[in-house]
């Protein structure tokens, strides 16, 4: 992933804290190192890089002053620069893949979208 990711500017790690913040805007950096599965330290890194990259920023609630909230920067979603690097990139990584090895992939995600329903009426 590493390799591939940085043809398009950003690591790995990045990418996953990109898509993250896409899926869950205004996540603390705890919400993000237990999504991301990385540390703290490790995540606070990312996101200074990506605020430097102006990216994502950060935000302290009026209404509680100790928590920052995270999200992506309004020029960085209006650009759709997310949708695009997350299309090429798995675009790049599917022209690898075989017939069978597709036809596996969207197997399995039809059973997830099945799965994910079954727990969304259960919820």
């Amino acid at each position: 992933m590493c390799e591939k990711s940085r043809q398009y500017g950003f690591t790995g790690p990045q990418i996953g804290l990109i898509y993250g913040l896409h899926k869950n805007p205004f996540s603390t950096l705890n919400e993000l190192s237990d999504y991301l599965g990385l540390s703290k330290s490790t995540v606070s890194g990312i996101v200074d890089r990506l605020v430097g990259q102006g990216v994502i920023i950060r935000e302290i609630p009026e209404n509680n002053r100790r928590i920052v909230r995270l999200s992506l920067s309004p020029e960085f979603e209006k650009n759709n620069v997310l949708k695009e690097l997350m299309n090429k990139y798995f675009a790049d990584i599917l022209k690898e893949a075989s017939e069978e090895d597709i036809e596996k992939i969207i197997s399995g995600l039809e059973i997830l979208y099945t799965l994910i329903n079954k727990n969304d009426k259960h919820s």
